[in-house]
């Protein structure tokens, strides 16, 4: 008969596996209470989760969110890592920690989008900028064409428009002329 402290922790797991992101599973044996003291707050100040889990509790609330992959993430003591919003910050945190600790805490698996991932799967996971930093990098590249064609529009604008046609002509005569000497080339 499962007693009422294990009922809360495993709707409190269910709760946690339902909404999160990523998930990613790490040996902690071997670390002292300091140390995974440490380790929680970088995982806290990562605005993240870090429970230690009881693997057949953590077994049923994965059954019960209905997201049977989770339970790959168990074997032996198990320290889990969940992620809600940003799936590259789990894995940038504890990375982190590993580098600088320097100690027995390594990760072992992770789960994204219902897919598991090895441990190098992670690490290049860590190694991706920031999600500001990609979006930043999109915009840039879809923003770059519009800017160019803005910069030869205002461009042309300046010249006045007997001499527009005849450079236009004389540089499109010059990039036939240059291409024809790379076929022949070919």
């Amino acid at each position: 008969m499962p007693t009422q402290k294990k009922i809360e922790t495993v709707q409190e797991l269910r709760e946690r596996i339902e909404r999160c992101a990523i998930a990613i599973a790490a040996d902690y044996r071997g670390l002292t209470a300091s140390e995974m003291g440490q380790l929680r707050r970088a995982i806290r100040e990562a605005g993240l989760d870090l429970k230690v889990v009881k693997n057949r509790l953590f077994l049923r609330a994965a059954q019960e969110a209905e997201r049977p992959e989770m339970a790959e993430l168990l074997e032996g003591p198990t320290a889990i890592i969940f992620g809600y919003d940003d799936v590259v910050a789990p894995a940038r945190a504890a990375m982190e920690y590993m580098r600088s600790a320097r100690n027995a805490f390594a990760m072992r698996k992770g789960v994204l989008d219902g897919q598991v991932l090895s441990p190098a799967d992670l690490q290049d996971l860590a190694t991706l900028p920031p999600r500001e930093v990609l979006v930043a990098r999109i915009a840039g590249a879809l923003l770059a064409p519009a800017a160019r064609l803005a910069g030869l529009l205002s461009s042309l604008l300046a010249v006045p428009p007997g001499r527009l046609l005849n450079d236009s002509l004389f540089t499109f005569c010059g990039l036939l002329e240059a291409r024809a000497k790379q076929l022949e080339g070919a």
